[in-house]
């Protein structure tokens, strides 16, 4: 085990998360929106237009249209954390279920206090996933709204959006594209079988295995409390799940110069010191919610508390627009 320099920590990330190039990562040339989404894993969409963005930048693809994640076989759903994020489409029910158990217990908690019962969702994802089956096009918002309340269970109150997260947790329904049919545009759905024709089956250790070797292969070096955090598994959880990772091969350890144990990829230890200067040398703005920042807990080693306090998080949870130079941020963009 050796000790890695912060500079080269910070370009290992920003080449990992395929924000510069190195000849030593594995993935095909050319602009490719499925193959950088299957990369990342996750990349948060709380905003969709910022989630859009952050993998547009990751693909090589300016300016990349929401429109076009269909075509890519991508799609946003809540993988983890109870908030969006977009992922090949393959890995979304995998993920889903393995990441969202204690998201759904929270969720289940709360239903008192929103008026519903255990009944009432029950009746209510009945219909949701019947009216689903027999409409082909993706069901706006609004339309589900109308099922709960037909179904006789009020969507006011926070109901409709609470019940619709949950059963997004559940893997069985997915966001579709966005509806702009009644002159707003609001979020769709669809069942995850009617458009994911060859879903991944992994659970157990397979499923952790290989979340942390996607994890570490794709924003490493990070922590095992990185991971956790990101994932919002219990860190028991994360141990077993790098333990496996590095049993591949594919993931392998360094030390921060703090101390703390790092875990990269193993086409990692590869990158030059050209590619980490020209990953360093490069300035660049990031949109909110940039996996720069949200893919890690500990966010001390890219961005200072006195930048933090302008870029976020806020109270709220939010995260700006941000611009970084030598690969920290230095404020807003």
């Amino acid at each position: 085990m050796t000790t890695l320099s912060a500079d080269r920590l910070r370009g290992f990330r920003l080449i990992a998360q395929l924000l510069a190039p190195s000849r030593a990562r594995p993935l095909p040339e050319g602009a490719d929106i499925h193959a950088a989404s299957a990369h990342m894993l996750a990349v948060q969409a709380q905003n969709l237009r910022a989630g859009v963005t952050a993998l547009g930048l990751r693909a090589g693809v300016t300016d990349l249209a929401e429109a076009a994640l269909d075509d890519a076989g991508v799609v946003r759903s809540w993988s983890q954390r109870g908030t969006h994020h977009l992922l090949a489409a393959e890995d979304v029910r995998w993920m889903t279920r393995l990441c969202t158990p204690r998201v759904q217990a929270a969720s289940e908690k709360r239903r008192s206090g929103l008026g519903l019962s255990d009944n009432d969702v029950d009746t209510c994802r009945t219909a949701l996933l019947v009216r689903l089956a027999a409409t082909p096009a993706p069901l706006p918002r609004s339309e589900a709204y109308q099922v709960f309340a037909e179904a006789g269970v009020n969507p006011d109150g926070g109901r409709g959006p609470h019940m619709l997260r949950h059963f997004g947790g559940e893997g069985e329904i997915i966001q579709g594209s966005r509806s702009t049919g009644t002159g707003r545009s609001e979020d769709t759905f669809v069942l995850h079988d009617a458009v994911v024709p060859r879903p991944r089956d992994l659970t157990g250790k397979d499923a952790l295995r290989e979340l942390a070797v996607r994890y570490y292969r794709s924003r490493g070096p990070a922590t095992v409390k990185d991971l956790a955090w990101w994932s919002g598994l219990m860190l028991r959880d994360v141990r077993t799940a790098t333990a496996l990772a590095l049993d591949t091969g594919t993931v392998v350890t360094l030390n921060a110069p703090d101390g703390r144990i790092l875990h990269l990829a193993d086409w990692q230890r590869d990158v030059t010191d050209a590619e980490v200067d020209n990953a360093l040398s490069t300035p660049r703005d990031l949109p909110a919610f940039d996996e720069y920042l949200l893919g890690y807990t500990d966010r001390s080693d890219v961005m200072t508390d006195a930048v933090a306090v302008e870029v976020g998080p806020t109270k709220n949870g939010l995260f700006h627009a941000f611009h970084i130079e030598d690969g920290t941020v230095t404020g807003r963009s």
